[in-house]
């Protein structure tokens, strides 16, 4: 937040220790949820999730390695759980969003995923030219609009202990106004032990008519 309380970036802070003694059940992820601290409004944010994959997920070539997923939700925890995206609402799930919805280098992920909704992936990303995952950053949607935004970053690069900000493509127009950010970061603070994720650089956008 700056001298004028507008809020200019949005994250989370989580130890080193939490990294170690995860549960490891094959075929299953955990998922952890945080709200907003009382008081604050960030449109167009209600939530965020940090679900931990044991064993990574699909594709398996690509994400099949333990990481985490970093949901930041624009819709509330009751609609996210109620995205069925099990195959019996496709229409709904895979939904083209508009042509100014979509920011630039994003292609959509084969199908979508239960209580989430349908993840679009940079096709720059390293990952996708022959280098290992390390971190990446999903946009996610469901009946053609963006609900949430993604960070997903693998165990093993966090115990590297990472420091990096990198910039994110922004789409023209969203369906939920508000600030988006048009960086994200990792930064490890060693006297303290902490990680903080941010959403920084946090950027104004409007639906504009399509």
């Amino acid at each position: 937040m700056d001298e004028t309380k507008v809020i200019t970036s949005l994250g989370l802070v989580f130890s080193g220790k939490s990294l170690q003694g995860l549960p490891d059940s094959k075929g299953h992820d955990y998922e952890y949820n945080l709200d907003l601290p009382e008081g604050v409004s960030a449109p167009p944010f209600d939530h965020f999730t940090m679900n931990w994959n044991p064993h990574g997920h699909v594709p398996d070539e690509i994400y099949g390695v333990p990481h985490f997923d970093f949901h930041f939700y624009f819709i509330t925890k009751h609609e996210q759980h109620m995205i069925p995206c099990d195959g019996t609402d496709d229409a709904t799930c895979m939904k083209q969003p508009p042509a100014e919805y979509i920011p630039p280098f994003y292609i959509s992920g084969p199908g979508g995923v239960p209580m989430m909704g349908w993840h679009w992936v940079d096709f720059r990303s390293p990952e996708f030219h022959g280098q290992p995952f390390t971190t990446t950053y999903i946009y996610g949607f469901y009946n053609g609009e963006m609900i949430f935004l993604e960070p997903m970053i693998a165990r093993s690069f966090l115990q590297t202990k990472p420091q990096f900000t990198k910039e994110v493509p922004l789409p023209k127009s969203v369906a939920k106004p508000g600030n988006y950010p048009a960086n994200y970061s990792l930064m490890y603070d060693s006297v303290q032990d902490l990680y903080w994720l941010s959403l920084e650089k946090l950027t104004e956008l409007k639906n504009s008519p399509l």
